[in-house]
């Protein structure tokens, strides 16, 4: 008797608890020519906020500019504006939803040097449904 009163309370007790669906946002790198892109989080869920982050290093970089398409549907395009934050050029963008739980996107980046040269960059990459 006393170990069903037991098991009751423990019950009770785990159920009343409140539990997170805590994910870790893992960043995804990647490199392009001498240049280290990070997305975070890595598995870029869709209609969700999400970070670029494109390290150049000790190059003289002026001006980076950047657009997302969609490969697998075609979603338009959608811009990038990148800012230099803490040494890193940085944009903000979401994604939107499509059909297909996962689908394939395309980034192509123009990295301006100080000198006025350019150099374009391009990955592509899988978004997913969130959670």
């Amino acid at each position: 008797m006393m170990k069903s009163v037991f098991g009751c309370v423990l019950l009770m007790l785990v159920g009343c608890t409140p539990q997170e669906n805590v994910k870790t946002a893992v960043a995804r790198q990647v490199q392009l020519k001498t240049f280290n892109l990070t997305y975070l989080p890595g598995d870029m869920p869709v209609e969700t906020p999400l970070l670029l982050k494109l390290d150049t290093g000790k190059e003289a970089v002026l001006a980076v500019k950047g657009v997302i398409r969609g490969k697998t549907m075609y979603m338009g395009e959608i811009p990038l504006r990148f800012q230099l934050k803490q040494q890193q050029w940085q944009a903000e963008l979401m994604l939107g939803a499509c059909t297909e739980p996962r689908m394939l996107w395309q980034l192509d980046l123009e990295v301006t040097y100080q000198n006025g040269e350019t150099t374009k960059l391009q990955d592509v990459f899988y978004s997913r449904w969130p959670d």
